[in-house]
């Protein structure tokens, strides 16, 4: 007998709306846990050393060290036998060893050895997950892939960091907020009038404006009407197609400090669903004695000031939570909040049909 039969005439649309509902739920856990198949900045470099590395990102536990050669090597942070963290171990030859019966694992997830049975059928094996990892700016990035994306593309870098005429600096800091919110938050130049508007850099200019919004080659900008180069008068979405997302704003000096604009970009990395690993590049564009004088007064003066402000973005954020959006009232200035969200909300629910389609289509 089948299904329909079964389950009466209105089984296929019954069916249906399970899938659907399914759907919707992969696709919002997707969401706020972090979209996948993109490049993540989980750390400072030199956070990383010959010993292990416990970090949770994207809600993943994940275990990090350097191997012999000095590369970083990072798998998930769960022993195959019985399930101890193996952040808890210890590094040897190279390979990460579990604390508790002593299995080496080496990066690629490969169990390399069993000390307590050396003939054991699992050596070779690859039974723990890893990631891609790659070494830049003083940072290490990880390739969260999708079951269908264990391959990653080659990491691109925005010219700040890729070019020898930006100098920049590395801010990280850890915010209990879903990314989401503070996503919202990095699209929106008109806070800075307000939430910053006792600060250094972002005291001036007027505090109303008609945001305008445009499609530029990988993304979008969104701009006031009514000013430029006087507070956060300008943002932009950068994203390079199965690579990962970029949002950069250009801040002004005041004439005090030399004037001309620094510009920080980054992308927050989820940890869990209350908590982001928040980081951004400081940069300016600069060369010669200028250079010098900016990196010397951004470490004397600047960088205290910047993350003054910085400061002022956790302690609100930390109190939105990601439910209020269920209760929000949307102004004009919200433009950039309203396009990235369908932008990652289209993407979410992308990933998460291809994953569900998948099965299927390996079976045809």
């Amino acid at each position: 007998m089948g299904i329909a039969r079964l389950c009466g005439a209105q089984s296929w649309d019954t069916i249906g709306r399970m899938a659907q509902h399914d759907l919707s739920h992969a696709a919002q856990d997707i969401l706020e846990t972090g979209l996948l198949n993109n490049w993540y900045l989980v750390c400072r470099a030199s956070e990383v050393g010959p010993g292990p590395l416990k970090l949770k990102r994207l809600n993943q536990d994940i275990v990090l060290w350097r191997d012999q050669s000095g590369g970083v090597r990072a798998i998930e942070d769960y022993c195959p036998h019985r399930g101890a963290p193996l952040s808890l171990g210890f590094v040897i030859e190279g390979k990460i060893a579990c604390a508790y019966h002593g299995l080496q694992i080496d990066g690629d997830g490969v169990i390399a050895a069993t000390p307590p049975t050396p003939d054991s059928p699992l050596v070779g094996k690859k039974c723990v997950k890893s990631y891609p990892v790659r070494e830049a700016a003083g940072a290490i990035f990880l390739w969260f892939g999708d079951a269908l994306h264990q391959e990653p593309p080659e990491m691109w870098l925005p010219e700040e960091l890729a070019s020898d005429e930006w100098s920049y600096f590395l801010y990280t800091a850890t915010w209990k907020a879903n990314y989401l919110v503070t996503l919202d938050n990095r699209l929106d130049p008109l806070h800075g009038s307000y939430l910053h508007g006792d600060s250094y850099t972002l005291s001036y200019g007027r505090k109303e404006a008609r945001l305008k919004i445009a499609d530029i080659d990988d993304g979008f900008e969104v701009w006031r009407d009514n000013q430029r180069g006087v507070n956060i008068d300008r943002t932009w979405m950068a994203h390079t197609p199965g690579q990962n997302y970029w949002i950069r704003t250009e801040i002004p000096y005041p004439k005090a400090s030399g004037g001309n604009m620094f510009r920080i970009g980054g992308y927050p990395t989820p940890v869990d669903r209350d908590t982001t690993y928040f980081w951004v590049f400081r940069s300016q564009k600069n060369a010669g004695w200028r250079r010098d004088m900016w990196r010397f007064l951004y470490k004397n003066r600047l960088e205290r000031r910047h993350n003054a402000v910085v400061d002022q973005d956790k302690v609100m954020l930390e109190s939105v939570p990601l439910a209020a959006r269920q209760r929000e009232l949307l102004l004009q200035t919200d433009l950039g909040v309203v396009r990235i969200r369908r932008i990652w909300r289209l993407e979410a629910e992308r990933q998460a049909r291809a994953l569900a389609e998948a099965p299927r289509q390996a079976a045809e």
